[in-house]
């Protein structure tokens, strides 16, 4: 899986929590699947489990080359987080994160009322925490022993390059076509990670 001029051709495509699983056939580096992500088996179950979890796939010429999950914030819908980044190891190095992460802040700039976003980070995970912060992250605290970082969305990087988007429509679906949850109301999702959330 080799893809030449990759960067332009990223399209993210929201997919319903159900399909994540067969959705995501990519290739996680182990190390990092051991260390930060855990299999992605878990991931597509807490991602099941979390009624208000968004995800969206990752493709390049039609192809998965990754995956990132949002959900808000159960106690200030001001604030989305970023549950899960990964990107296929083979693909890594290619520029795709940075424009992952000028997605991820798209997406999240679409829902109403929304100024902020955060994600939880192992200190130790140095590529990540370059990359989190070259998209204008900063750490505003810790949890256990992970980063907690936010992007004010106001302040947070434009992409570079357009990243184009594209919907999935379910059967009866049509009014709520590609859009984010601006409230938790009953689907609120109380996990961010496998066994983790946002501090009460």
């Amino acid at each position: 899986m080799s893809f030449i001029g990759a960067a332009e051709a990223l399209l993210s495509e929201r997919i319903g929590a159900g399909a994540f699983a067969s959705a995501c056939s990519i290739e996680l580096e182990p190390h990092q699947a051991e260390r930060y992500l855990g299999p992605l088996e878990h991931i597509a179950d807490a991602v099941r489990r979390g009624p208000a979890h968004a995800p969206f796939l990752l493709r390049v010429e039609g192809q998965a080359v990754g995956f990132f999950v949002l959900h808000p914030d159960v106690r200030d819908l001001s604030c989305w987080w970023l549950g899960w980044l990964a990107l296929d190891r083979r693909q890594q190095g290619r520029g795709l994160g940075r424009l992952a992460m000028a997605e991820v802040v798209r997406q999240v700039r679409r829902v109403p009322g929304c100024r902020r976003v955060r994600l939880l980070v192992a200190p130790d995970n140095a590529a990540a925490l370059r990359l989190y912060r070259a998209a204008g992250f900063r750490r505003v605290g810790t949890v256990g022993f992970e980063w907690m970082m936010e992007a004010s969305l106001a302040l947070a990087r434009r992409p570079a390059k357009v990243v184009s988007s594209r919907r999935v429509v379910r059967a009866g679906a049509a009014s709520r076509q590609g859009r984010l949850r601006e409230r938790v109301g009953p689907h609120e999702a109380r996990m961010i990670g496998v066994e983790r959330g946002p501090p009460r």
